[in-house]
């Protein structure tokens, strides 16, 4: 936890402005801050890649189908070249109408199933107090 003073020191309250940007899916203006904070991002190396991997994780999540331009807008303005090497990561497919299939939410729906583990003399002696 880091306390309330250091909150307000510009460079802790802009990682915390882009974590906030992040976890409430305003993926546009995530890059536009992270564009005009460069220099926070000195030293470290694999943080656009890592992002964008979380980016995917919630379109996976999220959507069945998405439009390129919105995809690769989400992800930073990707070149088609850049794209396709997130899509083919993940197994996504594009159309010709320009539509990127994810998957069909019914194929990742799993059902459990529930195995009652009370046996009949216990239910009918609770039954039985109860009347």
């Amino acid at each position: 936890m880091i306390d309330q003073a250091h909150q307000e020191e510009r460079p802790i309250r802009q990682i915390l402005y882009l974590g906030d940007l992040l976890e409430t899916c305003h993926f546009q203006a995530f890059w536009q801050a992270l564009d005009e904070n460069m220099d926070l991002l000195e030293g470290i190396t694999g943080f656009e890649d890592s992002v964008r991997k979380f980016i995917c994780h919630v379109v996976g999540i999220t959507y069945q189908h998405i439009d390129r331009w919105l995809l690769a807008e989400m992800l930073g303005d990707l070149t088609d070249g850049q794209l396709k090497v997130w899509m083919s990561k993940y197994g996504w497919s594009a159309d010709e109408s320009g539509q990127i299939f994810i998957c069909s939410q019914e194929e990742s729906i799993k059902p459990k199933n529930i195995v009652e583990k009370i046996d009949f003399d216990s239910v009918s002696s609770i039954m039985a107090s109860s009347q």
